[in-house]
């Protein structure tokens, strides 16, 4: 048992003398207040307190209390010891999240192991969130999902440049999620309450879109009978999206490059000059490089784009993600169409792993979704998938990669956190139980206590 600082919260002496009897000589520090009594707040959080031990007689009530201490600290171990033996006090303490629930009078033994397992659970959980803030590893971000290391890389570079006021260009195949970054970009920005504004320059006319961005004034031409604001003047201390920028025509451009070089522009049939404080973020599927040397894209255009250059990776150049991805579609989907489907059969991940998605990211969903909506099963199988991945003859060879990180890939060379391998051990569990929570934590070994605590805490069904 690790050394850590306890906070005993009794209503009487009796826990409080019962704790320090099973903990005495074990180089712990125990402090004990009264629930009423004041100064025991200053002890909650990871630093002062590694757990607490809760009278669950108190008048007060433990969930609240529960509810109240993990409101400071969402993992600090709560164990809440009680007379009352009604399973309803139990429910509802493990449901405010109380890592355990004992009742009077408690056996010491199982006290002290219960307490031992709390303090090792409360430091190693501590160290992987450290671990995870210090290598920046994530799952996912905002709407976007990936483990890959082009992913892990793009998703902090995201984090950093939202911050800052830099003009933003997004390259990639179409389907690779574009949109999805440029949305990040501004929601993890100072400007995240401010307005956010896509506009796609292919699919509007020059006339068209010089009108959407910039605006007119009443009278400018014919039909014009009232004043427009344009989007520009619209997402004003905000954000403005501008996908496929490379379909813009040469002339709108050159008013573009003025704007992003003066930040005002004028309505057309206007006479005032209107500045703006405006973030651009810019998209597109085409070589930039390419564009501009075949003439087709302004050179000085495309250097005041990219000033932060953000190249977002094929599916089929990070097929570790493909999993993770469809998992999420698979969740996603199911729970708007009401179907029960909870994973994927070894055979279907296997083609999905195979096939060489030329439409990214977008045709994985479609897929996905395809499959939820015309059929009825817990499991997607090779019959479900498209004729086109069923008979996918690709050359790429399929790797071994799991829903989850599994405990089986031991010596891969890919350090998976711990909270992950638990996460998928208890929800690998709870499918093969159909649900049943007291005999999947009989075969995960664990209390029943413990494994309620754990599907809260991964939020799992």
């Amino acid at each position: 048992m690790e050394r850590n600082s306890i906070l005993v919260l009794h209503d009487g002496r009796e826990l409080s003398d019962r704790v320090a009897g099973v903990l005495d000589g074990a180089g712990h520090k125990v402090s004990t207040f009264q629930t009423r009594q004041r100064g025991w707040d200053g002890h909650l959080g990871g630093i002062d307190c590694g757990l607490v031990v809760l009278d669950g007689d108190d008048a007060s009530g433990a969930p609240g209390l529960v509810e109240r201490m993990r409101s400071v600290d969402d993992n600090l171990p709560v164990i809440v010891v009680a007379r009352s033996k009604s399973l309803q006090d139990a429910v509802g303490a493990m449901k405010a999240g109380a890592y355990d629930y004992l009742t009077m009078p408690v056996d010491e033994e199982k006290l002290r192991h219960a307490i031992g397992n709390a303090i090792r659970l409360y430091s190693l959980t501590k160290r992987v969130f450290l671990l995870e803030n210090q290598m920046g590893w994530r799952e996912g971000l905002d709407d976007m999902v990936g483990a890959s290391p082009q992913m892990q890389e793009i998703f902090s570079m995201i984090t950093m440049v939202a911050k800052s006021n830099a003009t933003v260009l997004i390259t990639g195949e179409s389907g690779t999620g574009k949109e999805l970054v440029a949305k990040a970009i501004h929601n993890h920005s100072p400007r995240k309450s401010r307005t956010f504004l896509d506009i796609n320059c292919g699919a509007i006319p020059r006339e068209l879109l010089e009108n959407e961005l910039f605006g007119h004034e009443r009278g400018s031409y014919t039909g014009a009978d009232k004043r427009y604001i344009g989007s520009c003047e619209r997402a004003d201390k905000g954000t403005l999206f501008l996908d496929e920028i490379s379909e813009m025509d040469p002339m709108l451009q050159v008013k573009l490059l003025r704007f992003l070089q003066e930040r005002s522009f004028t309505r057309i049939g206007g006479n005032d000059p209107i500045r703006v404080d405006v973030r651009i973020v810019a998209a597109t599927n085409r070589d930039m490089d390419g564009e501009v040397s075949q003439n087709r894209f302004r050179e000085d255009l495309y250097y005041r784009l990219n000033v932060v250059p953000i190249n977002l990776p094929p599916l089929r150049e990070r097929p570790e993600d493909i999993p993770l991805l469809a998992k999420h579609f698979l969740d996603k989907y199911s729970t708007r169409n009401e179907k029960i489907f909870l994973d994927f059969s070894p055979q279907s991940m296997d083609m999905l792993l195979a096939y060489d998605w030329p439409g990214n990211i977008r045709e994985l969903e479609n897929i996905v979704e395809r499959v939820v909506v015309l059929h009825n099963d817990s499991r997607v199988k090779p019959a479900h998938l498209p004729r086109n991945l069923q008979e996918y003859k690709g050359a790429r060879p399929v790797a071994p990669v799991q829903l989850e990180p599994s405990l089986a890939p031991l010596d891969s060379a890919r350090i998976i956190p711990l909270e992950l391998v638990e996460k998928y051990a208890i929800e690998n569990a709870l499918k093969r139980c159909l649900g049943n929570v007291s005999e999947a934590a009989r075969k995960l070994k664990i209390g029943q206590a413990t494994m309620y605590r754990k599907i809260k805490q991964y939020g799992l069904k």
